[in-house]
């Protein structure tokens, strides 16, 4: 799990305002691209991942022993290669909430309703087996690591290095701040060539007007 303070902070902005402070930072590949939400929930947790590839009816790893090991709180993050099917996916789902797990993300198709806050692929394919566990894989274009902080929502899910977490969220707050008071600043009227990007007046003013009310 990760510190509640934490959590609160990633998911008081938007996926969006998250990416462009990662983008900022230079860091590239962690969000996850078209896998849709099942529901409106959104969640933040520690990722726990698991590796899966198509069943070729031989040997394979213990799945049900590997959604046991997710610890509460977590993500689990699920790559499938980018096709195929979880197999036996609301009963996992349904142990996986019932054992606290915050939400599952994987490029595999999932039900519509799953009964977790989750993120996945709509088609149908190829029946899946486990092939590894605690591993960084490849999620809808986003590279995970364990560890690494999920954060999802209706908007998108992104990946965030768990060392530099608390620094993200921080900017991606002011980021989110400085954006809602752009708005406003663009439906009073004002020029579009002094908001985008904001100029040194423009940053002054904003500093000036949120520092005295407290708010953007």
């Amino acid at each position: 799990m990760i510190d509640e303070t934490l959590r609160d902070a990633l998911l008081a902005v938007s996926p969006a305002s998250l990416a462009r402070a990662l983008d900022r930072r230079g860091l590239r590949a962690h969000a996850c691209a078209g896998l849709a939400a099942r529901g409106s929930a959104a969640v933040a947790g520690p990722a726990h991942t698991l590796r899966l590839i198509p069943a070729r009816g031989d040997g394979a790893g213990d799945l049900p022993a590997a959604i046991e090991a997710v610890p509460e709180g977590a993500v689990l993050v699920i790559d499938a290669g980018g096709g195929g099917t979880v197999p036996f996916a609301p009963i996992l789902a349904a142990r996986l909430a019932q054992r606290g797990v915050a939400g599952l993300v994987t490029d595999a198709g999932l039900p519509a309703e799953i009964g977790l806050p989750a993120w996945g692929g709509d088609g149908p394919g190829p029946a899946l087996a486990l092939a590894g566990s605690g591993e960084p894989v490849a999620c809808a274009g986003a590279a995970v690591h364990p560890g690494d902080i999920v954060v999802a929502g209706p908007e998108g899910v992104v990946v965030v290095p768990v060392g530099i977490a608390e620094a993200v969220a921080l900017e991606a707050v002011e980021q989110q701040r400085l954006d809602l008071w752009l708005l406003r600043e663009a439906e009073k009227g004002e020029s579009l060539a002094r908001l985008l990007p904001p100029d040194a007046e423009t940053l002054a003013r904003f500093e000036a007007e949120t520092k005295t009310t407290g708010t953007a």
